[in-house]
């Protein structure tokens, strides 16, 4: 019996995906009040920094957030996808896709910490949930399977 584990790794990693696209559309939704809280954040990071400046950093955060989150969702499906095929390489690929994932997230929710309270909260604990939803769908790839000999 084949094991269930490739499974479970891609409908978490899915999940992960899921939430991503979430908080993707709460921001895009109510792009100016996300942008307030992340040119606050940047703000106190620089007080020296112009308006123009602190907008033109928040805007390309937000936006450089989302390409790299694209990218890891992408990469994610790719080394599970390779996993199937039991290459070596693609466990370290998925290792560092995970890592990458869940940095990026808790980095994320740094960013976005000043932002409102918009659909309870879930700018503030969703970065969290992705970090958790993508360390989990790692570990369960990277676990040992169980061999299909009889």
């Amino acid at each position: 019996m084949p094991s269930i584990l490739p499974k479970i790794a891609t409908g978490l990693w899915a999940v992960t995906t899921v939430i991503v696209l979430v908080l993707a559309a709460v921001i895009a939704l109510n792009w100016e009040p996300v942008l307030s809280g992340v040119e606050s954040a940047v703000s106190q990071q620089d007080s020296t920094a112009s308006a123009t400046d602190v907008r033109n950093t928040a805007s390309a955060t937000l936006l450089s957030s989302g390409a790299a989150s694209a990218v890891l969702v992408l990469l994610g499906f790719v080394a599970l996808n390779l996993l199937r095929g039991a290459a070596t390489s693609s466990k370290v690929l998925m290792g560092a896709v995970g890592i990458l994932t869940v940095g990026a997230a808790v980095t994320f929710s740094t960013f976005v910490s000043d932002a409102p309270a918009l659909f309870g909260g879930v700018l503030q604990w969703g970065p969290f949930v992705v970090a958790a939803t993508a360390a989990v769908a790692t570990i369960v790839a990277l676990l040992p399977r169980r061999s299909s000999r009889q």
